[in-house]
């Protein structure tokens, strides 16, 4: 029962931090387009593809939260991080490839969109890892109060206790 838990615990993270992450991604990839005075093609198939990379991408970091809170986990988050790095990088240099001459206010708005679109690159891991310590009842910051659902023993009643995230 325990191993469903965590799956399952694993898979809504993954799923809901890759889906917005990569939602938002798309949106800045878009906004990056138009700054550099591109045709802003859109299509859903195109959409589908890039939540589905943050997904599979968040997927490990979204496992190691689930079954552990040690610091390996980052870990995950790096390779995912990493795992990102690589179709970003690409999209990036093609739809930028072919910029010759825009004026410093589009070179603003091209470099502040593909800021945000590697922001997300590098929370999409973290946020991950930050919704399954919520599903699963953690603080995820040492010396926090846990949340009443961290303070059932395991009979299932309350231990009446307070309890940190080192004593969890």
């Amino acid at each position: 029962m325990r191993a469903i838990k965590v799956l399952a615990s694993a898979v809504v993270g993954a799923i809901g931090s890759g889906v917005v992450l990569g939602l938002l991604s798309r949106l800045f990839m878009r906004l990056v387009t138009l700054a550099a005075d591109g045709d802003p093609r859109f299509n859903w198939s195109g959409t589908f593809f890039i939540v589905l990379i943050y997904v599979v991408a968040v997927a490990p970091a979204a496992l190691a939260a689930a079954i552990t809170m040690r610091r390996w986990r980052w870990i995950a988050a790096a390779v995912g991080t990493a795992f990102l790095m690589v179709p970003a990088i690409g999209i990036s240099s093609e739809e930028l490839g072919h910029v010759q001459e825009l004026s410093t206010m589009a070179w603003i708005g091209v470099g502040a969109t593909t800021v945000a679109v590697f922001a997300t690159v590098f929370a999409a891991p973290a946020a991950a890892i930050w919704s399954v310590d919520r599903l699963k009842g953690r603080t995820p910051v040492a010396g926090w109060p846990a949340p009443p659902s961290a303070r059932i023993g395991r009979s299932g009643r309350p231990t009446g206790r307070r309890t940190t995230r080192a004593g969890a």
